[in-house]
């Protein structure tokens, strides 16, 4: 029973001298030391690489994890895999699609939209990270409201909020008038476009032809008497299919 006591020790001595020696070749950038129970596995990594994930253990285990199940299922089937991850700026990392790599004319086409949903994903991330976009107690005082009054008027299509792929909602500074009041014509606009926010955000944004090249934004920001009924034309007609 000593003897085996003994051997547990030096087991456990051994193992605490592994993970101390991972812990100080990996802050010197030599390698990450990844742990299950008493296997341990060395992935090389440059010293600038490990400083971006220093701080992303959680991060790191989802992309592991998702390598892993995706491994399993390619030697299981015998077919290769896409994983696909949108990466946000705040370094959080999401998997958007496991597909085979090898499918059928339908399975591609979803390939396709899973990935042109990560891109869309990635760039939501990026403009809502831009420093016009506030939160709704930034956003309340510009129009005279609480952050609880911001809330109920984005439900009502009074004002635009925006969320992305993380919890929150922003609101574009752009959409207050020089009055300080909210961009007019907002409700009709959601009413026409399907009320879907980030649509009505993108045909805000676009250089309409019907507009002389100028974006809807600019015209209702105009303050004149024509320009809610001349967007709404051009949001009606693009609704209809004729794309300007």
């Amino acid at each position: 029973m000593a003897r085996v006591r003994e051997q547990d020790r030096q087991a456990t001595a051994k193992r605490s001298r592994s993970a101390k020696a991972g812990a100080r070749s990996a802050s010197s950038g030599q390698f990450l030391r990844v742990h299950a129970d008493d296997d341990v596995t060395e992935v090389p990594i440059s010293k600038v690489r490990y400083g971006r994930i220093a701080n992303k253990s959680r991060v790191l285990g989802k992309v592991i994890a998702g390598y892993a199940d995706a491994a399993a299922k390619a030697r299981r089937t015998g077919k290769a895999y896409v994983i696909t991850y949108v990466v946000t700026p705040d370094g959080k990392a999401q998997a958007m699609a496991e597909t085979p790599a090898e499918q059928s004319p339908e399975g591609s086409l979803d390939a396709a939209v899973a990935r042109a949903k990560a891109r869309g994903a990635t760039k939501a991330a990026e403009i809502l990270k831009g420093p016009d976009m506030l939160t709704a107690r930034a956003f309340g005082p510009l129009i005279g409201a609480s952050h609880e009054t911001v809330n109920t008027k984005r439900k009502r299509h009074e004002v635009l909020g925006l969320e992305g792929a993380t919890r929150g909602v922003k609101y574009p500074r752009w959409q207050v008038t020089d009055t300080g009041l909210p961009l007019p014509g907002l409700p009709r606009l959601f009413e026409i476009l399907g009320e879907r926010p980030w649509t009505v955000f993108r045909f805000l944004k676009t250089p309409h032809a019907e507009l002389g090249g100028k974006t809807a934004l600019d015209v209702l920001k105009t303050g004149r008497v024509d320009a809610v009924d001349t967007v709404v034309n051009v949001a009606e007609n693009q609704a209809a299919g004729a794309f300007s």
